[in-house]
């Protein structure tokens, strides 16, 4: 069983106060394992993005506890809290409200690394060119602006920004929902091709359970800010246990529901 890199323990965020407050998260716990892709789904409203806002400090949890490889953010000395921002990076939703439109793609690509520090000239333009490489942009692209580039184009750019620093955690809050269908897969293979590479650990946020089914090992189910359920993907989808789950698996549209629902019974009647 691999190590447990990232820990939510007893997570509670409210909103408001008396009557109109809404309860985000309600004692949230759950594991992210060192190198596994762990989706985090639910519908709209049921505490996903609360708990990335929250991991990456904007927004501060009312109670319970985040630890990360040992440093608890809420407690930490500046030189680890240092180490658990440069470590823990996040992709954002909205590829054209996360980029500064008033920096060329090199000034972007470069700001995380001034900002962190530690990083030369040199070495912060080797790991720029090193990473537009794998993401098939050129050096030329560099001198340019965002708008120049497509929804699909201006995501990549983002991970790469993400990645520049060298991160251990990549926090995914439904980076390609914003995005076409016809790139979405683009995306979500780079994601799962640089999560390889560099053996990153990934938190996805999504509500789209046909990604999410892609592309993580283990899934953490929300339901109105409480954890529904947890558990392998293929066990969840072929076999939900909570209400909440079997609806939403219900909802996911496939080729041919029939063929799908036989294919689920198999593998249920083969548990057994």
């Amino acid at each position: 069983m691999p190590e447990v890199l990232l820990r939510v323990a007893g997570l509670r965020k409210r909103f408001g106060r008396g009557h109109g407050a809404h309860q985000a998260l309600d004692d949230v716990s759950f594991d992210v394992r060192q190198g596994e892709i762990l989706g985090l789904v639910g519908e709209s409203g049921s505490g996903k993005s609360t708990i990335i806002r929250c991991l990456v400090g904007l927004e501060k949890e009312d109670s319970g506890e985040i630890t990360y490889d040992g440093i608890n953010p809420a407690e930490a000395s500046k030189a680890d809290l240092r180490r658990y921002r440069r470590e823990i990076q996040m992709v954002f939703q909205d590829p054209y409200s996360s980029l500064d439109p008033r920096m060329t793609v090199g000034q972007i690509l470069e700001e995380p690394m001034l900002v962190i520090g530690g990083f030369s000239a040199r070495e912060r333009r080797a790991r720029i060119d090193e990473l537009i490489n794998v993401v098939g942009l050129l050096p030329e692209h560099l001198a340019r602006y965002p708008r120049h580039f497509s929804g699909g184009q201006r995501q990549r750019i983002a991970i790469i920004r993400s990645l520049v620093v060298g991160p251990r955690v990549l926090l995914c809050d439904e980076p390609v929902s914003a995005l076409d269908v016809s790139v979405q897969a683009q995306v979500l293979n780079l994601i799962k091709d640089m999560q390889r590479q560099l053996d990153l650990t990934v938190l996805f946020v999504s509500h789209d359970l046909a990604v999410v089914k892609y592309l993580c090992t283990r899934l953490v189910v929300l339901n109105r800010g409480v954890i529904a359920e947890t558990g392998d993907v293929p066990a969840i989808y072929d076999d939900p246990q909570d209400p909440y789950t079997r609806a939403l698996m219900e909802a996911v549209p496939v080729p041919d529901p029939v063929a799908e629902r036989a294919r689920r019974a198999r593998r249920q009647e083969a548990a057994r």
